[in-house]
């Protein structure tokens, strides 16, 4: 069974969140797919063909980005139902982002199966921060995540139960409420504070190759079309002499992604200590006789 996994990363958070899902979900023997948001354009979905969907993003303003949001509201009505479960990353304020998302996608005729919300070791993943060094990914958080792909896999097969993971509140739906007031001015006006320096440019367009709503369109320079940025800051990390700057803090640096953080497992590390520990225990299990 072929699972898309489809998922937007701005620090590569999102990006570690969704291998480990995937990882779980490869030992039952699935075949789950990741599949970039930028690259969905050349990975054209066909619902007819597809029985269970992943979806994850950062959370911004107690939500999904953007660019995902928008994308699954333009989402068609589905025929038959389409299991999905849902994952984010967040900075310990997600506010009802599952809910959201998840209403959105059961009204086009798909099925929930499961959600799971990750609050990232450095809470704020834009900027390096000196705290960085005090902080690291815990083993527990990490197996859960991965866990979380068996116990997906285990929910799909038998079709049983539904695996919700995400911390919805009163209190955050009522902070979410406030803040959508504000968002649409915050994207609308910070995407101004991006700075260009020209005599560092070398013009290899690695802005706009990794802009995920076609904001930047390079000709000569970067042009950058400010209701399009939802300001995921990519262009920023992506410039390798660092052209294009954040006004406000000219000279930061920015996270450089979860490897970076102490405590950090490559997810295919994690997938050969299961590996090993199945076939050890298969192995030691005592055979039934047949007769």
């Amino acid at each position: 069974m072929k699972i898309p996994i489809i998922y937007f990363s701005s620090s590569g958070n999102t990006k570690y969140v969704a291998q480990l899902i995937k990882n779980g979900l490869i030992c039952a023997n699935l075949e789950p797919e990741l599949v970039p948001f930028n690259s969905l354009k050349r990975n054209n979905l066909n619902f007819e063909e597809i029985e269970v969907l992943g979806i994850g993003a950062p959370i911004y303003v107690m939500t999904f980005t953007l660019n995902m949001l928008e994308w699954i509201k333009k989402l068609p009505m589905v025929k038959k139902k389409v299991k999905f479960f849902l994952f984010d990353t967040n900075a310990g304020l997600p506010g009802p982002s599952i809910k959201q998302i998840k209403k959105i996608l059961e009204k086009k005729n798909f099925k929930f199966i499961g959600a799971i919300e990750v609050i990232v070791p450095t809470r704020d993943s834009v900027f390096e921060s000196k705290y960085f060094k005090y902080v690291k990914w815990s083993r527990k958080k990490i197996d859960k995540i991965f866990q979380f792909g068996i116990k997906l896999a285990i929910t799909i097969k038998t079709e049983e139960g539904v695996l919700d993971w995400s911390n919805s509140t009163l209190f955050g739906s009522v902070i979410r409420a406030y803040f959508q007031k504000l968002e649409k001015l915050f994207y609308k006006y910070a995407s101004y504070l991006i700075g260009y320096n020209r005599s560092e440019c070398i013009a290899c367009k690695a802005c706009e190759k990794g802009c995920p709503t076609n904001a930047i369109f390079f000709k000569t320079i970067p042009v950058i079309n400010h209701k399009k940025c939802i300001l995921c800051f990519r262009c920023l990390r992506n410039c390798p002499n660092n052209a294009l700057y954040f006004k406000l803090l000219p000279k930061v640096k920015y996270f450089k992604g979860p490897k970076t953080i102490r405590g950090y497992i490559p997810p295919d590390e994690i997938l050969k200590e299961y590996s090993q520990l199945n076939a050890f225990s298969n192995k030691m299990t005592p055979k039934r006789s047949s007769s």
